[in-house]
Parts: structure tokens; sequence; C-alpha cells
């Protein structure tokens, strides 16, 4: 992480403490709540499945907008100076071939481990590594946006869609796209 990306974190992080309640300050973590990640798709990405014949579909209540797929955000909990945490999510993604179906469902953003892992079947698989390096965070009041979170296929992930699929496709670090979380510091309780 650079010297500037490090500083702006800082600059992120104490906005984000003088705008947290007390109750979240003397615990050291800021609860967040509500808002979306969005993730918007590389374009490889998506060539890559259209030639495989795999359609990818948001599953309720996540959707699809000009932005790419918006994942609601249900709860999530991150230290007040590092960000690092976990921020939970609604809905999921399909991905469809003929009678073949992947759900991936409630994401979970770990930004201490920079990755994102989804409930597949009863499992919980991590899916996408995420790159913090050339984050930028904004803060306004409780509200909090990071983006240029770079998001790319893990190994294990990887593996399973080319079993689900029968191809061979799917590599690691396959830049899927890039994400935007948008949400804000929760009031007391």
């Amino acid at each position: 992480m650079s010297r500037l990306t490090r500083t702006a974190l800082l600059v992120a992080c104490a906005l984000l403490v003088a705008a947290a309640p007390a109750a979240a300050k003397s615990k050291g973590s800021l609860k967040l709540s509500r808002g979306t990640t969005t993730l918007s798709l590389d374009k490889g990405a998506v060539d890559a499945l259209t030639s495989l014949g795999i359609a990818a579909a948001p599953l309720k209540p996540a959707r699809a907008g000009a932005d790419g797929l918006a994942f609601p955000i249900t709860t999530g909990r991150v230290n007040a100076t590092s960000l690092a945490g976990t921020i939970r999510h609604t809905g999921g993604l399909s991905l469809t071939k003929g009678s073949t179906r992947v759900e991936l469902r409630n994401f979970v953003i770990d930004t201490k481990k920079s990755v994102l892992t989804a409930r597949v079947g009863n499992a919980r698989l991590a899916i996408l590594d995420l790159d913090l390096s050339k984050v930028k965070v904004a803060a306004k009041g409780r509200k909090l946006t990071v983006s240029g979170v770079s998001a790319t296929l893990t190994k294990g992930a990887a593996d399973a869609l080319n079993g689900a699929f029968g191809t061979d496709a799917f590599t690691e670090g396959l830049k899927i796209g890039t994400a935007v979380v948008k949400t804000r510091v929760a009031g007391r309780r």
C-alpha cells in the first residue's frame, strides 16, 4: 500500500471516528449498517462467461443496474483505526448453463484477510481475493464509501466452477471486476 493511500485511509478513519457514536469509539470498532456493495464486472469476465454460455443473474434482493451488481449490506463491524473487519450481505448471484446452476449467497467481505466469501450449498467458500492497494475511502458524516477494490477469482472458486461447468476456463487471479462499498456508521442501539 502506498504512502499516499495509507495517509488517505488514516484521514478517512479519523473522520469516521469523529462521526461514530461514543459507544463505538469506546470499543474501538465501528458498527456498519445498510447500504450496498456494487460489483462492476470486468469486460473480460463478462466475455468469458458469454463465450462459455454461462448466464449470470442476481439473486434477490441483489439487483443488476447501470453501475453493476448491487448486493445489500445487512451488518458489519470494522476496526475504527485499520478498517479491518467484516461486512455482511444478503442476496447473491446465480451462474447457470443448461441444467447446471451454481448459487453464491450471503457474501461476507473480510477486510483483514482481503477476501470475499459466499455460501455455496452448505459450505462457505472464499470466492474473490480483494486488492485493497488502490482503495479510496471517503467519509461524510456517518456515510462511508470505499472504492477502487479490485476483485479476482480465488483458486478454490476457479476449481469449483471448472468442476461444475466442465471447463478449464476459470483460473486463479481472473479479474472479475471492481467493487464499491457504500454504507454508514450505525447509531447507538
